[in-house]
């Protein structure tokens, strides 16, 4: 009997561990899940630009953040987009994501104020999906004497105990990815600012 039940089990784990499969097109979308206050794993980073909040906030408009992230060993880059639902990046406003392996996630914009902007990632076609619920992104802007301070919080919320394990061990990499896409946009910024 036990050897039966492995037999079973077995299959299904080496299913588990392999990665899925690059779909055709974006996935279906499906109601987000409430935005997670707690259970967070997180990846900060923060860098001053000299630039107002103002300044800063019409930077990113003309040149999205995401644009300067690189990919990492297993990280994906985003490499286009497309918003289904609503004005991005307005409260509400939900955009589709394609990486460049060619899976997808859907994130949607929680809050977006003047000093600061929040998004939650709830749809992943790649592996993260397995053992991540959601992520919820924060971007703060913060006065300071010689500009702004851009302060990034990566929650990433696994979707249970062992998958959080996992997670763990992936939050240097993921600090590392943000905080090279932060540092790039600072010093685009500041080049840019600097031309003026």
């Amino acid at each position: 009997m036990r050897f039966r039940l492995l037999a079973l089990f077995f299959p299904a784990l080496l299913a588990a561990c392999n990665d899925p499969e690059v779909p055709s097109g974006p996935p279906e979308l499906t109601p987000p899940p409430d935005v997670a206050t707690k259970g967070f794993l997180t990846a900060y980073v923060e860098e001053t630009v000299p630039m107002s909040i103002i300044e800063l906030r019409a930077f990113i408009a003309e040149e999205p953040l995401i644009s300067f992230l690189q990919p990492t060993e297993n990280i994906s880059n985003p490499v286009a987009s497309e918003v289904l639902q609503g004005n991005w990046p307005d409260p509400g406003a939900i955009r589709w994501l394609r990486l460049d392996d060619g899976h997808y996630v859907i994130e949607r914009v929680i809050e977006n104020a003047p000093a600061f902007f929040k998004y939650q990632v709830f749809i992943f076609t790649n592996s993260t999906g397995r053992g991540v619920e959601q992520i919820v992104g924060e971007q703060r802007f913060v006065p300071v004497e010689d500009g702004t301070r851009f302060e990034w919080s990566y929650n990433v919320l696994p979707r249970n105990m062992i998958a959080r394990q996992i997670v763990r061990r992936n939050m240097p990499e993921i600090e590392a990815y943000i905080t090279g896409g932060l540092l790039s946009f600072a010093a685009a910024a500041r080049a840019a600012k600097a031309s003026q």
